[in-house]
């Protein structure tokens, strides 16, 4: 008998790792996205409705899949704009699921500060709200970083760093409709832990380093696997990381959790934490490396098919570098080299001759990576470095 999986949102690693866990996926994308080739191949059906976030017209397309499909095994999102709906849906089909609230609070930055306020090692001091129940005086004594509490992507992200800052950027986006969250810069290097779940007990797939532009936007550059971390310091962040996921209640799936490295008072510092896995090609960055495949994972721990033993063993490294192009009409871009596809996995430029290349402001307005594998972090970086170095371009100002 055929089993189906309702995945919301068009993502390839999702349908890719459900049939390799044996189901057949139906995919629910906004009506707008972009069905790649591999997608469209994989999946047994591609429905479309006007907003995964709407949860009432996708729990009726549910509804009507299900009528289709009598086998449907799970309903599930590796989106961050579909996890709360596959949630909502999944709770009421009672099927296997992490709970409503759970997911409402790790894409609420707000809300998952004040739980997270529980623990003496995990507090934060934060303020969050609508620009005008915001304070009007800076209430640090030291620059802090301000963004939205549903925000991804690095979108919309600040450097705050002083009163006259502070009176500016509120002055700036006083008519913005957002909920905001201000808490204090962590100074010092940033990571992020994998993970998947399995009736609420956590398994650490890896420890990502990840590089940014730095302050004020911290648009992410580049991410290595394995992080470059003493053994102390992984200890350390895995068992905040255990707590953090405790405490949110996290029962099933895969999680993406963002650790800075606090240098002043050497701990590491819960910035935030995702029920799905990270973006930017991390998750296939771990699977290069060590060989577990997070989404592969994360579908086996909703059907309890877990295996018995996941701890990584790195017999690999790999990293992503982005290309952030100067503003500009791009004229040319020719690559002086054949690509090794045993060292180089994926390259990929974002936009063609005569497109306009937008300034890099956030994770979305980048113009390019290249990814690459090897036995080492630093063959890696010398491969991706030969490659820039190979990649030729000419950018006009218009």
């Amino acid at each position: 008998m055929n089993k189906y999986i309702i995945i919301l949102g068009a993502s390839r690693y999702g349908a890719k790792a459900a049939f390799q866990c044996g189901l057949k996926p139906i995919i629910v994308a906004d009506r707008y996205s972009s069905i790649d080739k591999e997608i469209a191949q994989l999946a047994e059906v591609v429905f479309y409705v006007r907003d995964i976030a709407e949860k009432t017209e996708v729990f009726c397309t549910v509804e009507k899949i299900m009528s289709l499909y009598q086998t449907v095994e799970l309903v599930i999102s590796f989106t961050e704009l579909g996890l709360e709906t596959a949630a909502y849906i999944s709770e009421r089909l009672r099927l296997p699921t992490n709970s409503f609230e759970t997911v409402v609070n790790t894409r609420n930055k707000g809300l998952m500060r004040q739980i997270l306020q529980k623990d003496p090692e995990l507090r934060l001091d934060v303020v969050s709200g609508k620009v005008s129940v915001l304070p009007k005086q800076f209430p640090y004594s030291s620059p802090a970083i301000i963004k939205p509490v549903d925000g991804f992507g690095s979108k919309e992200v600040d450097y705050i760093s002083n009163q006259q800052e502070w009176e500016k950027w509120l002055k700036r986006n006083q008519d913005h409709p957002h909920d905001w969250i201000l808490e204090p810069y962590i100074k010092g290097p940033e990571y992020s832990v994998e993970t998947v779940s399995w009736r609420g007990t956590h398994f650490i797939l890896g420890i990502t380093e990840k590089q940014t532009t730095g302050k004020p936007h911290f648009i992410e550059t580049g991410h290595i696997v394995p992080a470059r971390l003493e053994q102390q310091k992984v200890k350390r962040i895995e068992q905040v990381v255990m707590k953090a996921l405790h405490l949110l209640n996290v029962q099933y799936g895969p999680g993406h959790i963002e650790i800075k490295w606090d240098v002043e008072e050497d701990k590491p510092v819960v910035i935030e934490m995702h029920t799905r896995p990270g973006g930017d090609f991390i998750p296939y960055l771990h699977q290069l490396a060590s060989g577990f495949n997070q989404y592969e994972l994360g579908i086996l721990s909703y059907m309890n098919q877990m295996p018995p033993d996941v701890k990584p063993i790195y017999k690999k490294a790999s990293l992503v570098k982005f290309f952030m192009f100067p503003e500009g009409m791009l004229r040319q871009i020719s690559l002086n080299t054949e690509v090794n596809r045993e060292y180089i996995r994926d390259w990929d430029i974002y936009y063609q001759i005569g497109d306009h290349i937008k300034k890099t402001v956030d994770s979305y307005t980048r113009s390019g990576h290249v990814i690459a594998c090897s036995s080492t972090v630093e063959e890696c970086q010398r491969l991706c470095d030969n490659f820039v170095d190979q990649l030729k371009y000419q950018i006009v100002q218009e």
